[in-house]
């Protein structure tokens, strides 16, 4: 006969973890794209007044930023 009570507690925190750790990976999600903001918006006015056309908008470059950044933080 097999002992389902150990196994549920086990996934029961695993899930509570998993809960943690995804908030705690918005939070830094946040704080990155916070801090790439005014970069990126000068990287995007300085290549739109040296070319004259505007590339990627600044607000998507920060949100690209931070996905490629946040996951470096836990899974690296």
């Amino acid at each position: 006969m097999t002992d389902s009570t150990h196994h549920s507690a086990h996934m029961a925190h695993d899930r509570r973890r998993h809960q943690m750790s995804r908030g705690e990976y918005s939070f830094y999600f946040a704080l990155i794209f916070v801090a790439a903001l005014p970069i990126c918006t000068l990287q995007f006015l300085f290549a739109a007044l040296r070319t004259g056309g505007a590339g990627k908008d600044p607000v998507r470059r920060a949100w690209s930023e931070a996905q490629t950044i946040t996951p470096r933080i836990f899974w690296a």
